[in-house]
């Protein structure tokens, strides 16, 4: 609902990715519609339903070259999956920290959470997962950070492709294992749960966008498949 132009992947040539091209359009041109979706989460966003009807694009308003939008997409898919790694794994660690805060003060049967052991076993299985998937990030960090472009798409597109699957998957856990800690005040919109409450239905809009967990973990796995066979494994 913000954006003045879109990048748009239009289908230019024949069937599958080698017929798709990139073209840039102005939300002002006739033809193109804009619609606010109401999202689970992440209200602030600007999630629209676009409409395309008969939109007339000048042939100056190609992106690169014709038929090769699919490989500009996938140019920047790490990247972005790695700045979905990292506010997932965030939101994992505000789920803990809420937690163990709740946990010291909330008591219940005379005395306060924290001294229950099956919370302490929630608590531990929370830090465990996230800082592990911390560790993760750092060295997929490190390999950003010493890696040429080139080198960066053939090497770490599986490595961000599985961290980001986990790392999504582990702020899933911790939401919901937050919720069960802060019981029913993780079910209202303010107070002491509020943070966890809106986490919990923010979950979505990390595990889906960059590719769903389905699609991520086949792509790791695939990826090592051409390493092994390149090196002949």
């Amino acid at each position: 609902m913000f954006a003045d132009y879109f990048t748009v992947a239009v289908r230019t040539g024949g069937a599958g990715n080698a017929g798709l091209s990139f073209l840039l359009l102005d939300k002002s041109m006739a033809g193109i519609s804009c619609k606010q979706m109401d999202c689970s989460g992440v209200w602030a966003s600007g999630t629209a339903f676009i409409t395309f009807t008969d939109v007339r694009v000048p042939v100056e308003n190609l992106i690169g070259e014709e038929n090769q939008g699919f490989k500009y997409v996938m140019y920047n898919f790490n990247h972005e999956r790695w700045g979905f790694i990292v506010q997932a794994n965030r939101f994992s660690r505000v789920c803990y920290e809420d937690s163990f805060r709740y946990a010291m003060k909330r008591k219940t049967f005379g005395k306060p959470l924290i001294e229950h052991p099956v919370i302490r076993w929630k608590l531990a299985e929370m830090s465990r997962q996230v800082e592990s998937t911390h560790a993760m990030l750092e060295a997929l960090t490190y390999q950003f950070n010493t890696m040429s472009k080139a080198e960066q798409n053939t090497n770490l597109a599986g490595d961000c492709a599985l961290i980001k699957a986990h790392a999504t998957k582990v702020f899933e856990y911790c939401a919901r294992e937050a919720a069960q800690i802060f019981g029913g005040n993780s079910y209202i919109r303010g107070g002491q749960g509020e943070r966890v409450e809106r986490l919990c239905r923010e979950v979505r809009a990390y595990a889906v966008p960059g590719g769903s967990e389905e699609i991520l973990l086949d792509l790791s796995v695939r990826q090592n498949i051409k390493a092994a066979q390149k090196a002949k494994l």
